[in-house]
């Protein structure tokens, strides 16, 4: 049997040489930072996607640090990329990334969502997920009913007076201990104002308080790496009243049918982003597939497997009863300082929190360490 390309060539000749083969498109290539069941619903929406897609997995804990890194080499370069909402303003600044085009800004954008694609006026992302911290109650919280707790203090309080073996549910990470220290009058750095946040005893007392919380009205911490699969088991065997988490959970936490949220106070709200760098091969084709991949009905199909909250207003409309609740929930949640530094803050501040509540060290101690790699950062000194 001849090959195709001897065919060709032999029509070609034939027809003096007027026809010619046309080159199949080149395929975009996408990084991501999906879990395994996150990756299975990518393979289904770039089904219906005419041309081949080739995907990698950057781990989420490497992700900053790798993309960062790989689009400032600016060779092998992916087309698009899923981000964390916190790591785009470093990537933007450091003139790394395409602008939106237009028809990404017509898109009926949740305004929570849309926000998370600025940055300084300009749109650099398509959104693909609003997430933060809320409350999940199952069915150990059955007798839990009334309004959600107002207060840090509230939620303590609901906690010591549930039936469950624990009140609670959090992790020992620095990002769960945001509503804490904004419950006390502190909070994170903030690279524009070169605030600290933590460089004064309300912190101190927040941090220890939340330490005090394991094994007591929380459940106990687990072993790292442990984290989601702990809470997970914990919570279906009514061990777990209510489950500080977000969205991203949802699925491992049960059913969705028979799960509640409710806002957390205080709480951080954030999400995820398709971004293209500006060293892609084919600009126009990413954006178009990261469009494809924020269309309500595959936004939609995410939201009825898994629980991720949508970014569009079609989407989110047809959601389920638990997905809307955490809009909700996520609506009166207060984004991090939309700046550069922002994601690389935890890298600090989750290992002090551990050592607080494993007991290595008191409040005192892990926050002057805490306090003096930010006043690092925030100087242009850290990265």
């Amino acid at each position: 049997m001849r090959s195709l390309a001897l065919v060709l060539a032999i029509a070609a000749i034939a027809c003096g040489g007027e026809m010619t083969a046309s080159a199949p498109p080149r395929g975009l290539r996408l990084l991501h930072t999906f879990g395994a069941r996150e990756a299975d619903l990518l393979s289904g929406a770039l089904a219906s996607w005419p041309d081949p897609v080739s995907t990698s997995l950057v781990p989420f804990a490497r992700g900053q640090t790798v993309i960062g890194a790989l689009l400032r080499a600016g060779t092998d370069c992916p087309d698009l990329i899923r981000i964390d909402a916190t790591w785009l303003p470093g990537l933007a600044r450091a003139g790394l990334l395409v602008p939106a085009p237009k028809e990404a800004l017509a898109v009926d954008w949740l305004p929570e969502a849309r926000s998370l694609a600025e940055d300084r006026g300009t749109t650099w992302a398509v959104p693909q997920t609003v997430d933060g911290l809320m409350i999940v109650l199952g069915p150990a919280a059955s007798g839990i009913d009334g309004a959600p707790p107002p207060t840090i203090d509230a939620l303590i309080e609901l906690a010591t007076h549930t039936h469950a073996k624990w009140g609670l549910g959090l992790r020992v990470d620095g990002y769960w201990v945001v509503p804490f220290l904004r419950a006390a009058g502190a909070d994170v750095a903030d690279g524009s104002t070169g605030e600290l946040g933590i460089d004064r005893a309300e912190a101190r007392v927040a941090i220890a308080r939340f330490a005090r919380l394991f094994g007591t009205i929380a459940a106990p911490a687990p072993a790292p790496g442990q984290e989601a699969t702990d809470e997970a088991r914990r919570f279906r065997a009514g061990e777990i009243a209510m489950l500080v988490t977000g969205p991203w959970a949802l699925a491992d936490a049960g059913e969705l049918d028979a799960l509640r949220v409710w806002p957390l106070p205080e709480a951080p709200r954030g999400g995820h982003l398709f971004v293209v760098p500006k060293c892609a091969a084919d600009a126009p084709r990413a954006w178009k597939l990261a469009l494809h991949l924020a269309e309500p009905e595959v936004q939609l199909a995410w939201a009825r497997a898994i629980g991720t909250v949508p970014t569009t207003r079609a989407a989110l409309d047809e959601a389920p009863r638990v997905v809307k609740e955490a809009y909700a929930a996520l609506v009166g949640a207060r984004p991090l300082p939309r700046e550069p530094v922002t994601a690389l803050l935890f890298d600090d501040l989750t290992p002090a929190v551990a050592a607080v509540v494993a007991g290595d060290a008191t409040a005192d101690e892990a926050l002057a360490g805490v306090e003096r790699a930010w006043r690092r950062l925030l100087s242009g000194g850290g990265s």
